[in-house]
């Protein structure tokens, strides 16, 4: 006998529902890399992931990632991430938008 698992079919992955989430992050060149991470993931978590990507892993101390601030609807105002926090709470709170810049310190 046999047994069906009639699933619902979608096209697009939604991952607000899940643990994870997808960060862009442009790097110095203006090129730009996604970062899939946990909802609990620290932002030394996304800095080591752009830089192994971007090839710069050695050098990851120089630099740091940057949000553009809420408040700052029609002037770009950076605001520094604090890698030891946890990144999706800090971004939901305080940032337009899911995206980071990489930035030298």
């Amino acid at each position: 006998m046999s047994f069906k698992l009639r699933l619902k079919k979608s096209k697009q992955y939604n991952v607000l529902t899940k643990t994870v989430f997808v960060i862009c992050v442009e790097i110095l060149d203006n090129s730009i890399v996604k970062c899939t991470l946990s909802s609990d993931s620290i932002g030394y978590d996304c800095l080591d992931n752009v830089c192994l990507t971007s090839g710069a892993q050695s050098e990851h101390e120089c630099f740091g990632l940057r949000y553009n601030s809420q408040k700052s609807y029609l002037m770009f105002i950076f605001r520094w991430v604090e890698l030891d926090r946890p990144l999706k709470k800090k971004l939901d709170k305080h940032s337009q938008e899911a995206y980071l810049y990489l930035g030298i310190m």
